[in-house]
């Protein structure tokens, strides 16, 4: 058996014969396919392509590699990327930095053979001719309906010796719908799926495949799970079963901050969201978001970076049309919603300070009780004063950090633990002494009360004790009256007995007994 270059093959696969896939790749974030690389590698020193697409490139980790391959192989390959580079609701949406910072490390190495094509899957379709693409890698929308209708507008385009990879097939969750379409495949070509990283299906298209590929289609169906298991091998060099990267290199990422915003009854999402690049080496710096006209958000969320770090949110100025004056965001500290990391005093500075330790600090604040009922034509200025203290882009340290902020948040949980402990002793504490306090004033209100019986007790008993010293002196007054009544009766008496022993020594009585009896 032949090879397409004339040359003699055996039909028998021998991976040791294939070292390409030990190269290391240079991998940027996000980092989900990058376990692939080395089979990336390997399918193209398998396929030898004369014409390579990929569909969905992002960041462009599976693209760089395919690249990369035919460098070192020194292939007459055409290659392409087609993206639109802004996103969708599983890559999520992103600003223009991406597609930038692809293109900057993707010039300089692969421009003279590759070629970054900025349009829609359906767009490109027209600008390749039948049977003409050899490799066909599609990463796109991952819904079922999505990545069978990217399959069937691209089929017509490849070539009898094509092969088609699929990403995400061992995805189920999201509405991913990639793996339901891959077994619809199997029962048409010859299929081959890799589990590790998100899955990776490989559909054997073409009627004249390489006999190199087809010896490795049959060793795999032969001994899937030792092929699996070499390839799941191989990507632990690279990344770890969480995707974050080992020992690859990892290229220098730029900082870049996002501006979410919403309505009170609304969710953040990437359709209301602004990015721009930060050069975070100027430690503090105003970012100014324009939002679109006629927004008027109740809440903001800040995404200061991608990166772990120590953030400081200095200040918040709001200009709400192009003739209103720039004011400051009053109280931001009550503000504060929600924040994805731990907020740290800054001592003597009006700053508030984010730590985070993993790769999604945000803080998010209210706004719409400080705007006006109306935004101005030219739509809400935000401008947002952030210190970059310190921001972790290295992977490396970054898996240093969280491990070193695993243990520390252990010991700060404990110490939580402890303070909710003794807080909760002192609440307890503060509980009974409260109730001893309300024990003490509820007795203190009826000694009062008892006092104020007292003494309206002894106000009576004073009233009583006057009218009786008032009564006892009228009775005294009496009592003189009455003696003195009776001496000038005893005095008239006397004068009495003394007028009648008067007459009687003058023989009164006798006459008058005569006279009485003479007028009987």
């Amino acid at each position: 058996m032949y090879d397409w270059n004339g040359q003699h093959m055996n039909r028998n696969f021998h991976l040791e014969n294939h070292s390409l896939v030990l190269m290391r790749p240079r991998i940027v974030p996000p980092f989900g396919w990058v376990g692939h690389i080395p089979f990336a590698y390997l399918v193209v020193d398998l396929l030898r392509p004369r014409c390579l697409v990929e569909l969905g490139t992002h960041s462009g980790n599976s693209y760089m590699a395919f690249c990369q391959a035919v460098r070192a192989l020194e292939l007459s390959c055409r290659c392409t990327a087609v993206d639109a580079w802004q996103g969708d609701e599983h890559a999520l949406h992103y600003g223009e930095q991406v597609y930038r910072s692809l293109r900057s490390r993707h010039d300089p190495l692969y421009g003279d053979f590759s070629r970054l094509l900025r349009a829609s899957f359906d767009g490109a379709v027209g600008q390749f001719e039948d049977g003409s693409i050899d490799l066909l890698h599609i990463d796109g929308l991952h819904t079922y309906d999505a990545v069978r209708h990217d399959f069937k507008s691209w089929l017509p385009k490849l070539s009898d010796r094509a092969v088609v990879l699929l990403h995400d097939t061992s995805e189920r969750e999201r509405g991913f719908g990639v793996d339901r379409f891959f077994g619809e495949l199997s029962s048409r070509y010859a299929c081959f799926d890799f589990r590790h990283s998100h899955g990776l299906g490989v559909v054997a298209v073409g009627s004249q495949l390489p006999a190199a590929f087809s010896a490795f289609m049959r060793e795999a169906g032969d001994s899937p799970e030792a092929m699996r298991g070499f390839f799941e091998a191989l990507a632990g060099t690279l990344v770890d079963g969480d995707d974050r990267p080992t020992t690859a290199v990892t290229e220098p990422q730029p900082v870049v901050c996002q501006l979410f915003y919403r309505g009170r009854d609304e969710a953040y999402d990437e359709s209301r969201m602004i990015s721009q690049p930060v050069d975070a080496t100027d430690d503090t710096v105003d970012l100014q978001f324009r939002l679109p006209v006629g927004i008027r958000p109740d809440y903001l969320r800040f995404d200061p970076a991608d990166f772990p770090g120590i953030y400081g949110l200095k200040r918040v100025m709001l200009q709400e049309g192009a003739d209103s004056h720039v004011k400051e965001l009053p109280q931001l500290p009550g503000r504060l919603g929600h924040v994805n990391g731990e907020w740290v005093d800054a001592a003597g500075m009006h700053t508030l300070r984010l730590v985070s330790f993993d790769g999604d600090p945000n803080v998010e604040f209210e706004i719409g009780s400080a705007l006006a009922e109306v935004v101005g034509d030219d739509g809400l200025q935000i401008t947002i004063r952030v210190d970059y203290e310190l921001v972790v882009s290295d992977p490396a340290l970054h898996r240093l950090l969280e491990q070193q902020a695993a243990v520390s948040m252990r010991r700060y949980a404990r110490a939580r633990v402890d303070v909710q402990n003794l807080s909760q002793a002192f609440s307890q504490q503060r509980g009974e002494m409260q109730g001893l306090a309300q024990a003490f004033s509820q007795q203190r209100g009826e000694m009062q009360s008892l006092a104020q019986a007292f003494s309206q007790q002894r106000g009576e008993v004073q009233n009583l004790s006057q009218a009786v010293s008032q009564q006892r002196d009228e009775v005294q007054s009496l009592t003189h009256a009455f003696s003195q009544q009776r001496e000038e009766v005893t005095l008239a008496l006397q004068q009495l007995q003394q007028g009648i022993n008067l007459l009687a020594r003058r023989g009164f009585w006798p006459r008058l007994r005569r006279f009485i009896k003479r007028g009987q």
